[in-house]
Parts: C-alpha cells; structure tokens; sequence
C-alpha cells in the first residue's frame, strides 16, 4: 500500500489530494473495505494488457457501493495503454457506462490521462463542497509479482 499528496489549484482553489493507492491485491482486500468508508473519492485501476484485472473490476465497484458513503464519486482508468491490449477502449467504455460513472485511459510510464483523471475526480469532490483537504482511494489492481511502475502523480 503506497500513499501519495498532491496539491492541485482547483477553480482558483488550492486543495491537497492525498490519493492512497491499496494496489488491489488479495493480501488487502480487508484493509480496502475502511478506505472506502473514509474516501471522498474513488479511482478503480485496471490493467489494458491483462483481461484478469479488469474482469475484477465488478468487484472493486461492488465493494466500493457497498462500503463507501452514497454518492462517493468514482472513476474507471485502464492503464497502460503503451503497451498491447487485451481490453478495447469500447469494452471499457461499455463497463463504465453501465456504472453511469467516468472512463479515462492512462499510461503511467508516459503520464497519459492521470492528470486529467485526477483534476476531474477533484471537481466532483469540490462540488460536494469537501474541505480543501481529502483523500481519494486508488484500487490499482495489478498482478501481486508486478513491480511498482515508479508513478508518483
């Protein structure tokens, strides 16, 4: 489990983001469950090149519903599209959809999208009216023998 803090100027506003990344792996799935109750916002990883990752999304966004406040924004990101796909942009879209949230595509090794995914997850905290301080979780999941890509958005 990784915990980043970024600070972001939001409509003129200054707001510290801290993103706490639960890597998605079995070992925390009990450890994921408080996050959710405790996140303003939540941002559900998967991986473009590896079609287990993102069959688990159903799962991630059940546990999410399940355990986080009502109305908790969340987004979809499909990760690591430099490399050779196994999910299309069309197969994700239909998923995000059928969610009614957001889809982003990003490359963490070529900083694709994160940015624009994080502004956007903000804004809809920001609306809710939160502090100027608040925690988005990051369900990134990844196969457990995989290394850290090094992203420190």
């Amino acid at each position: 489990m990784e915990f980043f803090s970024k600070d972001e100027i939001i409509n003129n506003k200054k707001v510290r983001i801290k993103l706490w990344d639960t890597a998605g792996q079995e070992q925390y799935k009990a450890l994921t469950k408080n996050f959710f109750r405790n996140s303003d916002g939540i941002l559900i990883t998967f991986d473009v090149t590896n079609r287990k990752t993102f069959d688990k999304v159903a799962y991630w966004m059940d546990s999410s519903v399940q355990n986080a406040e009502k109305g908790v924004p969340i987004i979809l990101l499909g990760n690591k599209i430099d490399l050779n796909r196994q999910v299309s942009t069309e197969e994700a879209k239909k998923l995000a959809d059928s969610y009614n949230i957001k889809y982003y595509e990003t490359s963490a090794k070529n900083n694709i999208g994160i940015g624009e995914a994080i502004k956007d997850i903000t804004k809809q905290v920001l609306i809710k009216e939160k502090p100027n301080e608040f925690k988005i979780s990051l369900i990134d999941d990844k196969p457990e023998t995989e290394q850290d890509s090094g992203c420190k958005c």
